[in-house]
């Protein structure tokens, strides 16, 4: 019995397409999520909005209490995220005691859990990259 299989170029090229297609059902399922109010937590206007840039724009990370509001909204309007054990793995931290660090100011929260929450709060836009070419 003989099966032939794709090379690993014609592979890897399905995947892509497959990846590419669920990226596109992901965003538009994104556009339709639900509204929410504003974080009444802390008033934003005390603190600079350097938080909500990105890298090249001037990023700086945000202030414990601002971290505290969202992390606090987020926690306010999903139940399956009402602590930060279960917040944690949403935002690819490993402990619940990291995001206390962060809210507490003991650290700062870096640029990559930052800007991945504010992409899930809808207050950033997705990043989508054009590709140049497909270089085996």
């Amino acid at each position: 019995m003989k099966i032939d299989l794709p090379n690993i170029s014609e592979q890897q090229q399905v995947v892509f397409e497959e990846s590419t297609k669920a990226a596109i059902k992901t965003l538009k399922k994104n556009l339709e999520a639900p509204r929410l109010p504003p974080q009444t937590f802390v008033d934003e206007s005390n603190y600079p909005n350097t938080h909500l840039l990105r890298k090249n724009e001037g990023w700086e990370a945000p202030h414990k209490d601002i971290v505290d509001a969202y992390f606090k909204q987020i926690q306010e309007h999903f139940p399956e995220y009402s602590s930060d054990r279960l917040l944690a793995p949403l935002l690819g931290v490993k402990s619940a005691r990291r995001l206390r660090e962060y809210k507490q100011g003991k650290y700062k929260a870096p640029y990559g859990l930052w800007r991945k929450l504010l992409k899930i709060t809808g207050r950033a836009p997705q990043d989508v990259y054009e590709v140049l070419g497909f270089m085996g």
